[in-house]
């Protein structure tokens, strides 16, 4: 599974991400930042959903 992880992304930033030389040095940290972005806005609207929805 993380090769396939590591394939796809590799494939996306056109670098190789199993060589730790190859990484830009903030790319862990926005990956880190959109994920998080990602997750909190989905969780986030589900709370706003069922908070509606019982009104």
């Amino acid at each position: 599974m993380l090769d396939f992880i590591l394939s796809v992304f590799s494939t996306v930033f056109q670098m190789n991400m199993r060589d730790h030389h190859d990484i830009p040095f903030a790319l862990p940290l926005v990956m880190a930042a959109l994920m998080g972005f990602i997750i909190g806005f989905i969780i986030l609207h589900f709370i706003g959903n069922e908070k509606k929805q019982g009104e």
